[in-house]
């Protein structure tokens, strides 16, 4: 069934009184507790020579660049002396909603109005193709509930969250793509604590961008997932008092969806 298909589906049953079904994926955080303050998320940004050649397409004469998630790979594993390596930079970030300049200027404030991704903060008048970045940490749920996370990309990505015992949902979307975000077709009820996550980013021609965005309990609509949720590394366990807290609060109707 398309998604055209399953709207209508849903709005029939809405409109015959029949209960519609709801869904969320649990997943229990690695680190229990309220954590708050968070201080952002890891990156680290390579940009490749436009001439580079990587694993997919490299051996075709038009196949220079970045393609692919398995180039990405690539090119996240290359030193820092490579000759392909146009720069490189590893830093903190505060949220992770980044672009390059033409998707700024092009579809910005469409999009959640990205910064400039920093590995081009002092060459903005340069080529701005053929970029890769990667971003981890941990994601501070403070309030239990139904969560859906998704990521704004242009050409593609990677998304994982690990929970508890080795437990783990992942988004991708590999190739080349134009300009779209993707969440997780079933919400996720989460728990107080902190999820390791990871997202891998990456761009050929053109326009590119990356934005880790999440739909929470309550929301209408998409919002860039705060520095203050964001941790680049777990932080000392909670006091007693706001585990006490965290116990207080009672799960809400949790109302799965599709995310797009």
């Amino acid at each position: 069934m398309n998604l055209f298909s399953l709207r209508n589906a849903c709005s029939t049953a809405l409109l015959l009184g029949l209960a519609v079904p709801v869904h969320a994926v649990p997943l229990a955080p690695q680190f229990d507790g309220i954590y708050l303050n968070g201080d952002g998320a890891n990156s680290r940004w390579v940009q490749v020579a436009d001439d580079w050649r990587g694993s997919l397409y490299g051996d075709q004469s038009w196949g220079t660049g970045i393609w692919g998630l398995a180039d990405h790979a690539q090119v996240m594993g290359l030193p820092n002396d490579d000759p392909g390596i146009v720069q490189t930079l590893t830093t903190h970030v505060g949220q992770i909603n980044f672009a390059d300049q033409n998707f700024i200027n092009t579809w910005g404030t469409a999009w959640g109005t990205p910064q400039l991704a920093p590995i081009f903060a002092n060459a903005t008048e340069n080529s701005q193709d053929n970029w890769a970045s990667s971003f981890w940490g941990y994601i501070a749920i403070t309030t239990p509930g139904a969560y859906n996370l998704g990521v704004l990309y242009d050409d593609g990505f990677r998304f994982s969250l690990f929970g508890a015992g080795g437990s783990s949902q992942s988004l991708q979307v590999d190739g080349l793509n134009p300009r779209d975000r993707l969440g997780f077709a079933e919400d996720l009820l989460l728990s107080p604590g902190l999820y390791a996550y990871q997202l891998d980013a990456y761009e050929r021609l053109e326009t590119g961008a990356v934005q880790l965005a999440w739909y929470v309990p309550g929301a209408n609509d998409w919002s860039v997932v705060p520095q203050s949720s964001l941790y680049t590394s777990p932080v000392p366990e909670p006091s007693v008092v706001l585990l006490m807290l965290a116990g207080l609060v009672g799960y809400g109707l949790s109302v799965g969806r599709t995310r797009r």
